[in-house]
């Protein structure tokens, strides 16, 4: 045999490394930084939307805190209406003139009702014109002093005078000087202002709240388009921002008390207010915000991402080194030495490799098949002249059979010439089983018909054999007569009840059933014999997929069972049973519309 050499070919050990690089890239790297650039996007817009949430949830909430202690405040002055000792008190001094129980009698009443309340740093009332006697009181806890009275009566008291000619019986907040004031008229029975109550409110307290707003710096209130309130921590620079994005968002506010509280927030200038309205006069809480500290908020997620890409790099890396050592290389040695093969040089084994891993284990296989084709090239030689001394043999091998069937013609004309009729029916029997066996139009599939004559000739044998100890019955539905079936998978199985049937007296009683069904065909093959225990396994090891190298007989019912697989599926094999009046049972069950009909 020539072996035809090729020349090698030059491999480009950078490609499966570009390979590499190219896969990292393409489903690693690039759809990181895809999808990171995506979710930073959509997780950069959820901060946003969640900070902005949580700034409008917080000033609103803060809005709402002062709406409800300025409402107190606004209920505290009614109180002094509710109550009536003040008016009871005037009424008495216009009785009897006498102002001293009077002054004894409402200053007692607005100690009791004003002094200790953390909302009112101080508390005036001014009567219309029956007194010039001041009637105060100022709260210590709300950080007030006498020093409140003076300025008060100074400054602030025309003012409160001025705006309580035009408020009948409502309430309204006053800014005057710095100082907020809830201001009512006290009215008698008639409803004539006597005299006029005057709360100055603890701002500080009123709206403590607004250092609550997220990210605050400094804040600011106004009432009416005037700013009455500044935190300590507002500078002039904050609070021109402040007043500048007032004036431009708020001033001109519509919002009606109808609408409750509206919000606005302005990311780039950091600033937020909500405002309300109560009794018809607009209040506005105003608060800077931390720009920077906001920033880092949303800036968190991109320093999160940045981190984990620069930490992917090493891995990146690392990966491409483990897979370069572990499977580039190695593959790179074994794609040389297969150059070798396909060279001929059979035998050539690749250098083992240090780490004992998969491809370790491929390259024992490698070395291994390397060896056993050197070891195979160098016996081809004497098997293919083996080959053809086995062809030379196989050929005369034919000529024996027909050397065979020929001395058995020439005997059966010799008996019949003879008028030895039971010698000539004989050999007419075996010759029709040896041309059965030998098959010389090489047919795959015959008729039931033509395989119930080579039943018939191996019956006429048996009958010659045991006389009248055998007895054997067929029932045949002739209408399945030409349906063709494979050769010799009948004549097996009877063969198989004469071995191993008979009763205790060696009387042998068989039967032949076949049977057209709608879908099938069912062979069966009855005798009267019982199978003990190792019978039983016998067949079952003949029937199943099991080595048999150790069982030598019934080896044709084993090819039958298996040659009915193999053409018709396992639904097709061969069942051999033993039933309850001690008969054995081999059936064959071939479907219709898997076989053949002429």
């Amino acid at each position: 045999m020539k072996h035809e050499r090729k020349l090698p070919i030059k491999i480009r050990r950078s490609k499966l490394s570009m390979g590499m690089i190219w896969i990292i890239l393409t489903c690693w790297l690039i759809p990181y930084v895809v999808v990171s650039g995506l979710l930073l996007y959509y997780m950069n817009g959820k901060s946003e939307e969640q900070l902005s949430q949580t700034i409008y949830t917080s000033i609103e909430n803060v809005a709402e805190i002062s709406k409800n202690k300025i409402e107190d405040a606004i209920t505290l002055s009614l109180q002094a209406s509710y109550d009536g000792v003040i008016r009871q008190s005037y009424e008495e001094f216009l009785a009897d003139n006498d102002e001293s129980r009077m002054y004894a009698s409402t200053m007692k009443y607005l100690d009791r009702t004003y002094k200790y309340n953390k909302l009112i740093a101080s508390t005036y009332l001014l009567y219309h014109g029956k007194t010039d006697r001041s009637y105060y009181t100022y709260s210590s806890v709300a950080g007030a002093a006498y020093l409140n009275v003076g300025t008060f009566l100074e400054k602030s008291a025309p003012k409160v005078k001025n705006i309580a000619d035009s408020l009948e019986t409502d309430t309204k907040l006053v800014n005057t000087d710095g100082h907020l004031f809830v201001v009512r008229n006290l009215v008698t029975a008639d409803y004539r202002p006597f005299a006029i109550l005057a709360l100055e409110a603890n701002k500080n307290y009123v709206f403590d709240s607004l250092s609550d707003v997220m990210w605050q710096r400094s804040s600011a209130v106004y009432v009416d388009d005037e700013q009455i309130y500044t935190s300590e921590t507002m500078s002039d620079e904050q609070n021109q921002a402040v007043n500048d994005f007032y004036q431009s968002k708020f001033r001109e506010s519509a919002v009606r008390e109808a609408e409750g509280i509206k919000v606005i927030y302005n990311r780039d200038a950091a600033i937020t207010g909500a405002s309300f309205y109560l009794n018809g006069q607009k209040i506005v809480c105003m608060a800077k915000l931390d720009g920077m500290a906001i920033s880092r908020e949303t800036y968190i997620y991109m320093l999160i991402f940045l981190v984990v890409f620069v930490m992917l790099i090493p891995l990146l890396i690392a990966t491409f080194l483990y897979f370069y050592r572990n499977i580039n290389k190695p593959i790179n040695s074994l794609v040389n030495a297969s150059q070798h093969i396909e060279n001929g040089e059979y035998g050539y084994e690749v250098e083992p490799l240090k780490k004992d891993n998969e491809f370790k284990h491929l390259e024992k296989t490698f070395n291994h098949m390397s060896v056993s084709l050197r070891e195979s090239f160098n016996r081809i030689y004497a098997e293919e002249v083996a080959v053809r001394d086995a062809e030379m043999k196989a050929l005369q091998s034919q000529i024996n059979p027909h050397f065979l069937n020929n001395t058995l013609e020439i005997i059966n004309w010799k008996a019949r010439m003879s008028g030895n009729e039971d010698v000539s029916e004989m050999i007419s029997a075996l010759n029709v089983m040896l041309t059965a066996t030998m098959n010389r139009k090489n047919e795959a599939f015959i008729s039931i018909r033509e395989e119930l004559e080579y039943v018939d000739a191996y019956l006429y044998i048996i009958f010659a054999r045991f006389g009248e100890k055998f007895q054997f019955e067929k029932q045949i539905d002739e209408t399945v007569l030409d349906f063709q079936v494979p050769r010799l998978i009948i004549q097996p199985l009877v063969e198989n009840a004469v071995e191993h049937g008979g009763d205790e007296k060696g009387k042998i009683e068989g039967k032949l059933v076949i049977a057209g069904e709608e879908d099938c065909i069912r062979i069966q093959v009855v005798n009267n014999g019982d199978m003990t225990s190792e019978n039983k396994e016998r067949i079952r090891r003949l029937l199943s997929d099991d080595n048999v190298e150790d069982l030598h007989k019934n080896i044709g019912i084993r090819n039958v069972n298996l040659r009915l697989k193999m053409i018709y599926g396992e639904q097709s094999g061969l069942k051999i049973i033993t039933e309850q009046n001690h008969t054995t049972v081999s059936e064959i069950v071939i479907q219709r519309k898997s076989g053949r009909e002429k």
